[in-house]
């Protein structure tokens, strides 16, 4: 597998995503907000983010990728600057909307390079695809494993990596592309090109519902976690190396489907995979204990990483130049399942006081996607 430098900045831009959003979190927790406020504030935040990847997300198709990302990285820059002046509930919300702002636009355009450079090189979409899922993913595992830790004893920290990542990746991408234009340099390689999958937009469709719906209990997993774990007895501080299994899972899920592709053009196989949606949900009606958590973190991922895999390959596998609008289209769906997920998980929570709200709303998660599935399998 061939990865390049913008790989390597996705990887690193994915651990100041999850240390911000692990900051987030952890401290709403620390400030004892409910788990329904936690989940508004992930609400707010998602919301900027799918605004953003629909509005900005398909910028680079048109003014250059590498251009909007300077930008992009300055701006950031300079809020980091007057966040680190900021406390309070008010403080979490103003990171949350404004940091999504900055990664519902970031990801669109580093996927529409990506994937517009390596097709120019010929590179298979599969394995484009697939190097970028584990870097990001790779990234997300180190930010949700310290994110907690970082946030109880050294939050400073946190805010002074991005103000380090925001600047030297401006000065390299800036110099990137004075040097090499607007794509990547890569060697041509001799691959075989894949064919595209009949009838792709209604892949899409149904991929990018299912992603959402299925997605919902990841981030729900990801956003709660922290203060629900911790009322079990774990400290707030570890809590985020037994959430690091979701995306620990996220990542070896990426790892197979990308290197086995058998389910590509096949729903029905596709549809088995998916049956890892009611276990985890049923696992929650169990006994909690640390053990429980942490299989149930792994699981969760897997419930966000396949469908994702389906979403993305199809999102993404285009012969039109729209590889940005698509990546905006894509990371729209994530947002939203970032902001409903908390939102909704967190009212369950509320209202059944335990991790047995969440398996309840995992099982009508679990309808839904049979249904979308189902319907799709039939016209099929």
């Amino acid at each position: 597998m061939r990865f390049h430098r913008y790989h390597f900045i996705s990887v690193c831009f994915s651990i100041l995503f999850y240390l911000i959003t692990s900051y987030v979190n952890s401290m709403g927790s620390k400030l004892g907000l409910a788990y329904s406020q936690i989940g508004m504030i992930n609400f707010f935040g998602a919301l900027s983010y799918v605004i953003t990847s629909i509005s900005i997300g398909h910028l680079g198709d048109k003014f250059g990728y590498k251009k909007i990302l300077i930008v992009e990285f300055l701006l950031y820059f300079f809020f980091l600057v007057v966040s680190l002046n900021l406390s309070g509930v008010f403080s979490l919300v103003v990171i949350a909307v404004i940091s999504n702002l900055f990664f519902g636009s970031f990801y669109p355009q580093i996927e529409g390079l990506i994937s517009k450079s390596e097709s120019l090189a010929n590179f298979p979409h599969s394995k484009t695809v697939m190097r970028f899922n584990l870097s990001w993913s790779f990234g997300n595992i180190i930010g949700m494993a310290l994110g907690p830790f970082m946030t109880v004893k050294y939050p400073q920290i946190i805010f002074g990596y991005g103000l380090f990542l925001s600047t030297t990746m401006s000065i390299f991408v800036w110099y990137d592309y004075k040097s090499f234009g607007n794509y990547i340099r890569l060697l041509c390689c001799n691959f075989k090109m894949e064919k595209i999958v009949k009838n792709i937009k209604k892949y899409r469709l149904v991929y990018r519902s299912t992603l959402f719906f299925s997605g919902l209990l990841y981030t729900s997993v990801l956003a709660l976690f922290p203060k629900l774990i911790s009322s079990y007895g774990t400290a707030l501080s570890l809590t985020g190396f037994l959430i690091a299994f979701a995306n620990l899972s996220v990542f070896l899920t990426f790892l197979f489907m990308g290197k086995f592709n058998f389910w590509v053009g096949k729903p029905k196989v596709s549809f088995y995979f998916l049956l890892v949606l009611p276990v985890t949900s049923l696992l929650m009606f169990f006994k909690p204990s640390p053990m429980l958590f942490l299989v149930i973190s792994f699981l969760s991922g897997m419930c966000y990483a396949i469908p994702y895999t389906f979403a993305i390959y199809y999102g993404l596998h285009s012969e039109e130049d729209d590889q940005g609008k698509q990546g905006g289209f894509h990371e729209a769906v994530i947002g939203l399942l970032f902001g409903f997920g908390p939102l909704i998980g967190g009212t369950f929570l509320d209202y059944f006081s335990g991790i047995k709200g969440l398996g309840i709303f995992g099982l009508l998660l679990t309808i839904i996607v049979f249904f979308i599935q189902i319907r799709f399998l039939i016209k099929k």
